[in-house]
């Protein structure tokens, strides 16, 4: 299945793991993240993993790093690098919300079918 937001687009891989790949130049915001906790609301009522396809560039706005990783139905996200440097964003986000307080078990990978084999273990 596919899904399409405003800001990214969302596969089902398996019956509770799903990809999302925002799209090129997207800055995650406070609405950003309002439509996706709507999909998900809507969408799933058991936890989820979720891979974060970082193959296109984005940025999250100060509140969007703080509250994207809050949803209580994702229990794992695996986040997929194509280089350090692209990362650098995605790791000081989920830094943020350890201070929070609101850690979601995250791990970064560099291939996808490690990320996935990962997170079908929920």
């Amino acid at each position: 299945m596919k899904y399409q937001l405003s800001f990214c687009e969302i596969n089902q891989l398996f019956e509770n793991v799903f990809e999302t790949i925002p799209i090129e130049g997207s800055v995650i915001n406070r609405n950003c993240v309002d439509e996706c906790w709507s999909f998900w609301n809507k969408l799933r009522k058991k936890p989820f993993g979720l891979l974060v396809n970082c193959k296109n560039e984005f940025s999250f706005s100060p509140e969007g790093s703080l509250l994207i990783w809050k949803n209580p139905l994702q229990r794992k996200t695996a986040i997929l690098l194509n280089n350090a440097e692209q990362g650098n964003e995605i790791k000081n986000a989920i830094e943020s919300k350890k201070i929070a307080g609101n850690y979601i078990y995250h791990q970064f990978f560099t291939d996808k079918k490690e990320a996935i084999k990962w997170l079908s273990d929920i």
